[in-house]
């Protein structure tokens, strides 16, 4: 099996468009997975909406922001974690949300897990504790971001099973492999400080599995352009911490 892997599009729909074509071009991928925070912090919301659940080759789990976004449209406790930064802007992506996706969004699961030729994947956003797994977004399920070393991540992932764990949520290649289990981020697809994208290529066969990292140039004027546009709230703190 031959799989992409991507995560934390983060509503950047020029960057997810970059992907999905480079990924159409190989002509060989089986499958893609994306590891969640598909909305948030950046304005295409909807684009990148269409362009996913268009599409009948991928598979989806939710990140953080997506569950902080459904919260104010579902009108349930917001993240406390995330209100000092991201509460307005998180409002004015629910008010420009269509309706549509509101189901996609709500039933959205947090991981997935893959048996192929006797190697076990897990996907998920971050590492939520096994005991957290079904507690709501507002009680703050996601595990502190640690610092990427192998170490780190065996030790944040130690409730997991799995041969291969593919996750996202801090937006940096992780690359790593520890007593037998390889634990892969391949960093954010919409959130970059120069014009490029990312994304993974995993094959895996009865002998093994290989992880490929691809990064793609693109044209982000238009993105970046966009915030000012829009008067998309929260752009100072965005750009500062994301984007220059």
């Amino acid at each position: 099996m031959k799989f992409a892997v991507f995560t934390d599009v983060h509503g950047n729909m020029d960057a997810l468009a970059t992907v999905l074509r480079d990924i159409d071009r190989r002509g060989d991928i089986d499958h893609i997975y994306n590891l969640g925070d598909i909305i948030g912090i950046r304005h295409n919301t909807n684009e990148v909406l269409g362009m996913v659940t268009s599409r009948d080759d991928i598979t989806s789990i939710a990140g953080n922001h997506d569950e902080a976004i459904m919260s104010v449209i579902n009108q349930t406790p917001y993240p406390e974690d995330l209100k000092d930064k991201f509460y307005e802007h998180h409002h004015w992506i629910a008010e420009h949300l269509n309706p549509q996706y509101y189901e996609y969004l709500n039933q959205l699961p947090r991981t997935f897990n893959l048996e192929v030729a006797g190697q076990k994947v897990l996907g998920i956003h971050y590492e939520i504790e096994n005991m957290m797994l079904e507690q709501p977004i507002d009680k703050v399920p996601f595990s502190p971001i640690v610092e990427p070393t192998a170490s780190h991540m065996a030790h944040l992932f130690k409730d997991k099973e799995a041969d291969l764990i593919l996750f996202g949520h801090n937006h940096t290649l992780h690359h790593f492999i520890y007593e037998d289990v390889a634990y892969f981020n391949p960093g954010s697809v919409g959130l970059n400080r120069a014009p490029y994208t990312v994304y993974g290529i995993v094959t895996i066969t009865p002998e093994q599995f290989n992880i490929e990292h691809v990064r793609v140039a693109y044209d982000n004027t238009r993105f970046i352009d966009g915030f000012e546009q829009k008067d998309v709230p929260g752009q100072q703190l965005i750009f500062d911490k994301f984007i220059q």
